[in-house]
């Protein structure tokens, strides 16, 4: 049996955590850790010149803050295969970039996992706020089945 549980950092993702410990603890599952860094455009809005034209994140990367963001989601996936460890389960981590949903979604199809955990609501961009929940795409798009933990 494979779980693949989804990392944001968030109170709901801790408890989705939880919640899938108790359920591989038994069973012996594998876990896979996903923490999904988004691109830095999705921080930051387009917005509509005086010409009508659209300016989003176009400039030069930010090499330092793309390598701070992704030292962060790096530590999160560190401190949640440590809380597997403590329960004496096996863990692998993977740290991918993109849009969460979307890549939730792709990475449980390339993992096949029997259980796919998340929390109900994460530490998400504006954007994300106006689109809808990341949870509530993956359910409706997600070829595993989905647990959502509040």
């Amino acid at each position: 049996m494979k779980f693949l549980i989804s990392i944001d950092g968030s109170q709901a993702s801790e408890h989705a955590l939880a919640k899938a410990l108790i359920f591989a603890a038994p069973l012996q599952a594998e876990i896979v850790l996903l923490t999904v860094v988004e691109p830095l455009s999705s921080y930051v809005p387009e917005v509509m010149m005086p010409t009508g034209d659209w300016i989003g994140w176009r400039g030069l990367p930010d090499i330092e803050l793309e390598r701070k963001i992704l030292n962060a989601g790096q530590a999160l996936l560190q401190k949640a295969e440590e809380t597997c460890q403590a329960s004496q389960l096996e863990s692998r981590t993977r740290l991918e970039t993109g849009q969460p949903r979307d890549v939730i979604c792709q990475v449980a199809k390339d993992e096949s996992p029997d259980l796919v955990i998340l929390g109900s609501r994460g530490l998400g961009s504006i954007e994300r706020l106006m689109l809808g929940s990341v949870s509530d795409y993956v359910v409706h798009h997600c070829v595993s089945p989905v647990l959502v933990v509040r």
